[in-house]
């Protein structure tokens, strides 16, 4: 599976207030015009309050302008927003947006409900917020794991579980497709990655809590147990998954996991939570087996330098094979594949 990327641009607010947080970004056509507009759930660290999710249209040149008209001049609040999903969850063949949002981030962790906003017609979206649900929901997964051909969710956080779609974009929480063996999920991905035909669940812990970053084997059943996973080799130190990505990296016909790390503690004055970072290469076999090969990423990273939310693998160079890119504007490297699987860290653009 690779993910689309764009170049980036500086995109004009109409404000210079503070906002602290930018992960939630969906890339979507928001307008019908057929190119790739963005939308950010936004927050402050440590802030209670809501702060307006922002949307900027593409101009057909990778320029951008600021518009909230396609949301009748009311976008959907967030506070600490960690994912946007993106799919067409009421089927009607235009981009949907899902954002999962976790609220303040200290004690006593009072979470915040999920929203789901769909484009109702082109260019023009309602929103609600999914009240039976607030909760601590750090990251989450879109996809069809039940087989009913539309677009469920998977909620990660204290307590994950799973939305169930009824096909027109109404949601109902399940309890007989999770076996609850993680208590806290803070990354996850549906990708089928053993290429059965049924999407597998990966999932990030903090793994100093003694929870497995792992990849859940999909099935006909559509549900997900411990004792169908295979567990994601751990790094020391950097146990904190921020995100996946799973695509055939080595030119072997098996998709392999990249994983993107940070630290998830204080390691005796090393660093501090969500501090320094890793991008992990982790090789499968086609047989549901996978070995550590971070050695064949040329400075994947460490203790001091900054973290990053997400990563993509693109074929940045245009040369058969898939690239690893950091999805975020400040990072300016990437890693080139040789197509064996092997990369090379190099200044970018």
């Amino acid at each position: 599976m690779t993910d689309a990327w764009i170049g980036y641009s500086a995109l004009p607010r109409p404000y210079t207030g503070e906002l602290t947080l930018g992960d939630a970004i969906a890339y979507l056509d928001a307008d019908g015009d057929g190119d790739t507009d963005v939308f950010m759930a936004t927050g402050q660290y440590l802030s209670e309050g809501d702060h307006d999710s922002e949307l900027f249209l593409n101009n057909g040149s990778y320029t951008f302008t600021f518009d909230v008209g396609p949301f009748a001049g009311s976008t959907p609040p967030a506070t600490h927003a960690r994912k946007s999903l993106v799919a067409d969850f009421d089927g009607n063949g235009r981009d949907d947006i899902f954002v999962l949002d976790h609220g303040f981030d200290s004690n006593p962790f009072p979470g915040n409900e999920p929203k789901l906003i769909l484009q109702d017609n082109p260019g023009s979206f309602s929103w609600r917020r999914l009240t039976d649900q607030t909760g601590f929901h750090h990251g989450g997964a879109a996809g069809d794991f039940d087989n009913d051909g539309d677009i469920d969710v998977f909620v990660g956080g204290f307590d994950p579980f799973f939305y169930v779609n009824d096909g027109s974009g109404a949601f109902n929480k399940v309890d007989d497709r999770w076996d609850g063996s993680m208590a806290k999920v803070f990354s996850a991905e549906l990708i089928d990655v053993d290429q059965d035909g049924y999407l597998d669940l990966l999932v990030g812990a903090h793994e100093r809590d003694g929870d497995q970053t792992a990849v859940y084997w999909g099935n006909s059943t559509g549900a997900y147990t411990a004792g169908d996973r295979t567990p994601v080799p751990q790094m020391a130190q950097l146990g904190a998954v921020l995100d996946f990505d799973a695509a055939d990296v080595d030119g072997d016909g098996d998709r392999d996991l990249i994983l993107n790390r940070t630290r998830d503690g204080d390691d005796g004055g090393e660093g501090g939570f969500y501090t320094g970072r890793i991008t992990q290469l982790v090789l499968h076999d086609g047989s549901r087996g996978f070995t550590d090969a971070t050695g064949q990423v040329d400075a994947p990273g460490d203790g001091s330098e900054p973290w990053f939310p997400w990563l993509r693998t693109v074929d940045l160079n245009q040369d058969g094979d898939l690239d690893i890119v950091p999805d975020n504007a400040d990072i300016g490297y990437v890693w080139i594949n040789d197509g064996a699987g092997i990369f090379t860290r190099t200044d970018w653009p």
